[in-house]
């Protein structure tokens, strides 16, 4: 199925200091959002590729046993499936997120958009 959609009109879910918004295919899943200046995403892992474009703000992350890193605008990072990772927003953020397989866990509702 064909989907147009501004990123405003798609399905989205509140996070710790921001909102993220989503669209859901068969074989991946892409949330756009906002993360607010002092809020993080605790470490965890899930088995999911991760590819992520920060487009605006400052962030620092860990990925899996590996130093601290500090990430500016511009920047993209690959966490590859089941390696831990978790990320602290030292400013206000705006990021795109890929996942592959799509991330069903994440939402109530199923693999659709407009069923979340």
């Amino acid at each position: 199925m064909v989907t147009f959609s501004k990123v405003e009109g798609l399905a989205s879910h509140q996070v710790p200091g921001g909102v993220m918004h989503r669209l859901i295919g068969d074989r991946l899943t892409v949330m756009w959002g906002q993360r607010g200046k002092g809020s993080q995403t605790p470490r965890h892992s899930h088995p999911h590729e991760q590819i992520a474009w920060l487009v605006s703000g400052r962030l620092d992350c860990r990925i899996g046993d590996g130093p601290v890193q500090s990430l500016e605008a511009g920047t993209t990072f690959l966490i590859p499936g089941g390696v831990e990772h978790e990320f602290w927003y030292r400013e206000d953020c705006e990021i795109v997120e890929i996942f592959s397989p799509p991330r069903h866990d994440l939402f109530p509702g199923g693999k659709h958009p407009q069923d979340c």
